[in-house]
């Protein structure tokens, strides 16, 4: 008679004898195909590569908040998060750091560089703004990468107004630097709304594909189902209240998730029926209307959306739900932070999305690693 023996995380049981009592064990082998993410942010877009089947080895970000989120919520799938300033970074360090962390190459690079000095929302632009480097900067980093380790691809998100032409001289630049590299390169503006998210959300994807690898590959960015727009009903109109936020608050005194809180209430216009849902009275109070979309989640310090109930605003985790991110996952900082956090991500059924073309057109064999997701996703795999 043979029983199975329960093992460890990073182990698999194997039948033992019960005469026996000391479970032999195997490693387990992870075979995803493996990922270095840069301005990683909260990790929107890397969930949604992860839950293709990808696996992100080494992500960076400046944003304390940010390295926080991502490590407690990609630290169980055996990603290392890194503080770094990466307008600094050369790819010298990144390649070492890659290299103290496996000896399998990566076949993509993922990530979107600060995007506010090219938003039309910023109203405040400066062509001296240290953020339109970080172009060249990812741009270095594709180019080291792709010449010692021969990458498959890589992707590039960001907004749309990085094609008004005065930002044209810039974005240009940045194709023929990773042309130069090596990449066939295929841009695409899509709305998050077409992939399931409750919100338009319009954004430029740029995909480069290796064109030594991949001789002659057309690749095509998906667009989702245009005829898809969901409501915000299903998503927000069953949540209890959130909590509002005070002085000293820490996530223990927020029961039902962690982010579902929201800014105390102190205009008039939420008591006095200025607020009315579907319209917005200037940009500061937007309020959502049940049975439409939202706004896109872009949100100043106290510019978050205003629920369709029009008494308060939106919850920090209410816009986690409407940028498609799942129940489990949790934002680290302050409010003001996280409001930061939510409004810079990328809706992850997008990045799965993407993911998943990119995967499907590589013959990287994602729909093993997908199945897998459902068992193990808070196992830490052995590289």
């Amino acid at each position: 008679m043979q029983d199975t023996i329960v093992a460890p995380q990073n182990t698999v049981a194997i039948p033992q004898d019960t005469t026996d009592n000391t479970p032999v064990q195997r490693p387990i082998i992870d075979n995803r195909p493996l990922l270095l993410s840069v301005f990683s942010g909260s990790g929107g877009l890397d969930l949604g590569f992860w839950q293709a089947g990808y696996k992100i080895v080494l992500a960076a970000d400046i944003f304390p908040a940010a390295v926080a989120t991502h490590e407690r919520n990609h630290g169980p799938h055996g990603t290392a998060t890194k503080t770094l300033d990466l307008s600094t970074t050369t790819y010298e360090q990144l390649a070492e750091m890659w290299r103290g962390l496996t000896d399998r190459r990566p076949v993509g690079i993922i990530g979107g560089p600060p995007c506010q000095a090219f938003s039309v929302s910023n109203v405040h632009k400066r062509d001296d703004d240290p953020r339109r480097l970080m172009l060249q900067h990812y741009a270095q980093f594709i180019e080291g990468f792709n010449r010692d380790f021969d990458l498959d691809f890589f992707l590039f998100e960001n907004v749309p107004g990085l094609l008004d032409e005065e930002h044209e001289e810039t974005f240009n630049q940045f194709k023929e630097l990773c042309s130069n590299a090596g990449f066939d390169i295929t841009e695409k503006v899509i709305d998050a709304v077409h992939f399931g998210v409750p919100q338009c959300r319009e954004r430029l994807i740029l995909v480069g594909i290796n064109r030594q690898r991949f001789v002659g590959l057309e690749f095509s960015i998906p667009e989702g189902n245009l005829s898809e727009e969901p409501s915000i009903d299903a998503l927000l109109s069953n949540l209890p209240e959130p909590v509002v936020n005070a002085r000293n608050m820490t996530q223990k005194d927020i029961p039902f998730h962690p982010n579902h809180w929201t800014f105390k209430v102190k205009s008039a216009k939420f008591t006095n029926g200025s607020i009315q849902p579907g319209k917005a009275v200037g940009r500061s109070f937007r309020a959502l209307a049940w049975g439409q979309p939202s706004w896109t989640v872009a949100y100043g310090h106290r510019e978050v959306h205003v629920h369709p109930n029009c008494k308060r605003r939106l919850s920090i985790y209410e816009a986690m739900l409407l940028q498609g991110f799942p129940h489990e996952y949790v934002f680290e900082g302050n409010i003001s932070d996280q409001v930061v956090l939510v409004s810079d991500a990328v809706p992850p059924p997008v990045s799965k999305a993407l993911a998943s073309a990119i995967g499907a057109a590589l013959n990287h064999n994602l729909q093993g690693k997908q199945e897998e997701n459902n068992n193990t996703a808070e196992m830490v795999a052995i590289i």
